[in-house]
């Protein structure tokens, strides 16, 4: 690893110095996102759906969010959405398992009830336009780091549309029956599922999986884990 670094140095994605795909300068310019509820935004501690709009979205225990959405958080997941710098993953990843052991309620759960998932790509855009799903690496290399088991709960079964091409109504037709969920007798009574993705805006896509995992196993408390939050 060390000579392939030599011979093909990471560079840091924003300023350009070697060695690092973000540098230590340049990492003091990601910006935590504070702690609030997914849906109305409002101040909620460990991104807690707050108890208002669990009415609402009762299958969503929460999404724990990373970063703000800016230029520099959005390069470095472009890299990985758009332009197949797979190997940025690593360090993404990384930001996730920060997340992750440093959620004060996530830390008190048994380690042996939660696993990872992530949001499946629809086969035409894996494999034909892009090769791979970016929230899959992700879920894959966080799982791998903190030695929990990641599974595939669903597939999607209909090709969609960007998200950011439509309001929130527009959003929720848009994934209407997207998704068909796989058995989910692996996960043990009382599990603990973290859906992994790269950014959420409204929440939309994570509701719809989770709405259908929760319907199947009512049993299973569901959270979502994002680098960012788009304001869009």
């Amino acid at each position: 690893m060390m000579r392939l670094d030599f011979l093909f140095p990471r560079i840091c994605r924003w300023c350009g110095k070697e060695w690092e795909y973000l540098c230590s300068e340049c990492k003091k310019r990601l910006i935590p996102h504070p702690e609030i509820c997914p849906f109305c935004h409002q101040k909620s501690s460990a991104f807690k759906t707050c108890l208002h709009c669990h009415e609402n979205y009762p299958s969503l225990e929460g999404i724990i969010i990373g970063f703000e959405y800016d230029k520099l958080i959005q390069k470095l997941i472009f890299q990985v959405k758009f332009y197949h710098k797979k190997d940025v993953v690593d360090f993404l990843s990384d930001r996730l398992v920060l997340l992750f052991s440093s959620h004060e309620i996530l830390q008190k759960e048994d380690k042996n009830l939660i696993a990872f998932s992530f949001i499946p790509s629809h086969r035409r855009r894996k494999y034909l336009e892009k090769g791979y799903n970016q929230s899959e690496l992700l879920a894959k290399a966080l799982a791998r780091k903190v030695q929990l088991p990641c599974v595939q709960v669903a597939k999607k079964v209909k090709y969609t549309l960007s998200q950011l091409h439509f309001d929130k109504q527009g959003r929720q037709k848009n994934l209407h029956q997207a998704f068909k969920l796989f058995s989910l007798d692996t996960l043990a009574k009382n599990s603990i599922l973290i859906l992994v993705d790269d950014v959420t805006t409204t929440g939309a896509t994570l509701v719809e999986l989770s709405k259908l995992v929760k319907e199947a196993r009512p049993d299973i408390r569901i959270r979502g884990l994002v680098l960012a939050r788009h304001n869009g």
